[in-house]
């Protein structure tokens, strides 16, 4: 079955489920667009779901993954990705990072997308007809800055929303990308905690434990070696990364901080302090936001351990 290898995002692949379904009655696939914050398994998703769009001769569809900025240009779309991967083919398209896809390009999906009138789409761009077809030609998108993409241009798409991971789901991505490796139920819980709530950061996890099973001859890990791999590693209870902590205790021995304040104290811009390491520390409430920035009781209690 589709999607039974990936853990968690139920009503996501509920909904990837259900236009697969779709698809093999129609032919054709909706215009997607995976939306979530980074290391939610929106690639992996695409992937799959990619995976599962067969051909007329019942075989698996080409799928064509594109880093969205590497689209320089209008041309370089045609020349480049439609030309050598679309015209006469049956493929379905990835743009992953779509926020980074350029205006120009943006404007001309406008009219390639609009497909009211039905499953074909004939676009003119110097000259030369390029056609679209829906029942050859899928799109798929993903994005961790839905609110940076043209607002008509995502009215085109139909958005897929990715949640957050639980603890649990984590374990077990965590546990399915390691063989002969056991952990103790305390030592499983421990290194846990520390995915950050993402996929992403779990596989990471998953290279430091090989790392050390392989140098320290160990294949089940109890809480002190767990705790060991993660003193000589640096990885933080929770998996604040140095800089959080950093944050946390200035806070903590100074009170109350403007964003320049901690900008100041840590010697980082004002910029990177809110996007690579608040918005953490927030959503796990550590810290609030009143004007200024404050520790709380909860963050304090982090730090005690």
């Amino acid at each position: 079955m589709a999607f039974d290898k990936l853990v968690g995002q139920i009503s996501v692949k509920k909904k990837l489920g259900f236009y697969l379904e779709a698809y093999n009655s129609t032919s054709i696939v909706p215009f997607l667009n995976f939306v979530g914050a980074k290391g939610l398994g929106k690639t992996e998703f695409a992937r799959e779901f990619g995976r599962n769009i067969l051909n007329a001769e019942g075989n698996k569809r080409t799928f064509v993954e594109i880093n969205s900025s590497t689209v320089k240009g209008v041309s370089q779309f045609f020349e480049q990705i439609y030309l050598p991967f679309i015209l006469d083919k049956e493929v379905t398209i990835f743009f992953d990072e779509a926020h980074a896809l350029p205006k120009e390009v943006i404007m001309v999906f406008l009219s390639i997308f609009n497909t009211e009138s039905g499953h074909e789409k004939t676009i003119i761009h110097k000259e030369t007809a390029y056609t679209f077809d829906f029942k050859k030609h899928s799109f798929l998108f993903a994005t961790t800055e839905s609110d940076k993409i043209f607002a008509p241009f995502k009215d085109r798409l139909i958005t897929v929303d990715f949640d957050n991971y639980s603890q649990a789901d984590l374990s077990q991505i965590f546990l399915n990308n390691l063989q002969n490796i056991t952990f103790e139920a305390d030592a499983l819980d421990y290194i846990s905690s520390t995915f950050r709530g993402n996929a992403r950061n779990c596989v990471q996890r998953v290279k430091d434990v090989q790392f050390y099973s392989v140098s320290r001859n160990v294949n089940n890990f109890s809480i002190n070696e767990i705790k060991d791999l993660c003193d000589t590693l640096g990885i933080l209870p929770e998996g604040c990364t140095q800089i959080e902590w950093r944050i946390l205790n200035i806070l903590r021995k100074e009170g109350r901080q403007s964003l320049q304040g901690l900008s100041a104290r840590t010697g980082l811009s004002r910029s990177s302090i809110q996007k690579d390491h608040e918005n953490y520390l927030l959503s796990r409430g550590y810290m609030e936001i009143d004007i200024q920035r404050i520790i709380t009781a909860k963050g304090c209690a982090l730090l005690n351990k």
